[in-house]
């Protein structure tokens, strides 16, 4: 590149101007990438808090996550924001755990030998407790199957339900689905959830023996998945924060959009403070579902169906005095099979993350949002864990609740969400981010958010080359 068309550049971006709705995870990365080059950002955020998910509240003298405490351990924009955000002496690994189920059987662990809860070895002494003989025979029968009898199925519940039985489907795979992420077994896309496991299927010629064939080596086995910041990830907002603010983003607090509404080379975005307006070339939309069609079904096709994302949960985060729980007796979390607890999930965070013994423990409870009052709930969820973590709790130092969107996972089986990412998706000037729109994780967030930011960005330097950019 010349020195001239360096400088040309310089100056589109500086011309630039992109609003940012919602700030969140998504928003907040979907800004940085677009500040980083030049482009003046404003960020509107509806609340007066940043994170969106990713939150934190006083309890007992301490600050404690109440929702997303961690993230997964891989490459990518989530992990190079780390580095950049001078977090990375501030990693903490996880530490192992077991994951336990509970349902008609009890309360028992998932085999160690497990990919999504499909096991290896169906006669494993875990399967056997959770399943019992004639599950953990049925679920053997599958390697008694001739090979030509298989095929690539992707849909998870199909694929467990004939060739396992349906025990191990309801007892060891729906609780998982449900209790992580709301949705059934049905809808979670075998190949986007475990890589290679059709293809490992037709190698061995039985679920379980692909399972064994998947499974990681000795050191991969070894490595912690799963990491957070030292302090919360409240941390880690805060620092993606102060780089915002470094690189001059005008962060409004306590300011919804209320309406976006196309012009010639933009777009004006309408706010509840006074009904204020802001001009700007291009707008990211960052917010859960509901609020995003809200904005933007007027503008694009596609977008007119039904809510594509699980229902909202209710998070009840518990600080106790439990000393039954220093063993972690019941490993990291309790998922429960669906319609046997009051709770869908039950997480000991002190189980995963460092702990000393004599401190109190973290318990987080997910239950079906409902209109019980904050003390009912509280109430429900402390007899849900007492009853899923086989523990007294002791002494309740403190609890909050909180209400929390849910959204499908990136294994999600559904067309109609593929099809609403690709209409929004079309306009050079007009970005969506979030987990609605591409799936779960803070690690998947970050990648979509960055991947979409850079899309929006290279419109505007490029004076509007792309697809879409002009009206």
């Amino acid at each position: 590149m010349t020195s001239d068309a360096a400088t040309d550049l310089i100056s589109q971006a500086r011309r630039a101007r992109v609003a940012v709705v919602g700030g969140g995870i998504a928003g907040l990365v979907a800004a940085l990438h677009c500040a980083k080059v030049g482009i003046r950002v404003t960020l509107f955020e509806s609340s007066e808090r940043l994170g969106g998910i990713v939150a934190s509240a006083e309890l007992d003298g301490t600050t404690t996550d109440v929702a997303a405490d961690g993230f997964r351990v891989a490459p990518g924009a989530f992990d190079d924001l780390i580095d950049e955000l001078g977090l990375r002496d501030r990693v903490v690994p996880a530490r192992d755990a077991d994951t336990w189920v509970a349902g008609p059987h009890g309360v028992a662990p998932l085999p160690e030998a497990s990919i999504l809860g499909i096991p290896a070895t169906p006669f494993d002494a875990r399967v056997r407790r959770i399943v019992g003989t004639a599950g953990a025979w049925r679920a053997y029968v599958d390697r008694l199957r001739p090979p030509l009898t298989i095929g690539v199925e992707r849909n998870l519940g199909a694929l467990v339900q004939k060739r396992m039985g349906a025990r191990v489907l309801e007892r060891m795979i729906a609780p998982l689905t449900y209790g992580i992420h709301g949705v059934p077994p049905e809808q979670v896309d075998v190949d986007r959830a475990a890589r290679g496991l059709n293809s490992a299927l037709t190698r061995t010629g039985s679920l379980s023996g692909a399972v064994a064939q998947q499974l990681p080596d000795t050191d991969a086995a070894s490595r912690p998945s799963r990491a957070t910041i030292d302090g919360g990830m409240s941390v880690f907002v805060n620092a993606l924060a102060a780089r915002l603010a470094d690189l001059g983003v005008d962060v409004r607090m306590g300011t919804e959009v209320t309406a976006i509404s196309p012009t010639a080379d933009g777009w004006t975005v309408t706010t509840t403070v006074d009904d204020e307006t802001f001009d700007v070339d291009a707008v990211i939309v960052a917010t859960p579902e509901r609020a995003a069609r809200h904005l933007i079904a007027a503008h694009l096709t596609g977008l007119d169906g039904p809510v594509l994302s699980p229902d909202d949960v209710d998070v009840v985060t518990l600080v106790v005095d439990a000393a039954a729980l220093d063993a972690r007796p019941r490993g990291h979390a309790v998922y429960a099979t669906p319609g046997e607890a009051a709770a869908l999930a039950v997480v000991h965070a002190s189980a995963t993350w460092p702990h000393a013994a004599g401190e109190p423990h973290i318990v987080r409870v997910t239950i079906p949002a409902s209109e019980q009052t904050d003390a009912e709930a509280i109430a429900t969820s402390t007899a849900a864990a007492a009853e899923l973590l086989g523990a007294d709790l002791g002494t309740v130092r403190a609890s909050y609740r909180a209400r929390w969107p849910r959204a499908l996972p990136s294994s999600a089986l559904s067309p109609a969400r593929d099809e609403v990412r690709r209409a929004v998706r079309t306009d050079a000037r007009l970005g969506v981010v979030g987990a609605w729109i591409d799936g779960t994780g803070l690690a998947r967030v970050a990648a979509d958010a960055k991947t979409e930011a850079e899309r929006i960005r290279s419109g505007l330097l490029w004076h509007g080359d792309t697809e879409g950019a002009s009206r």
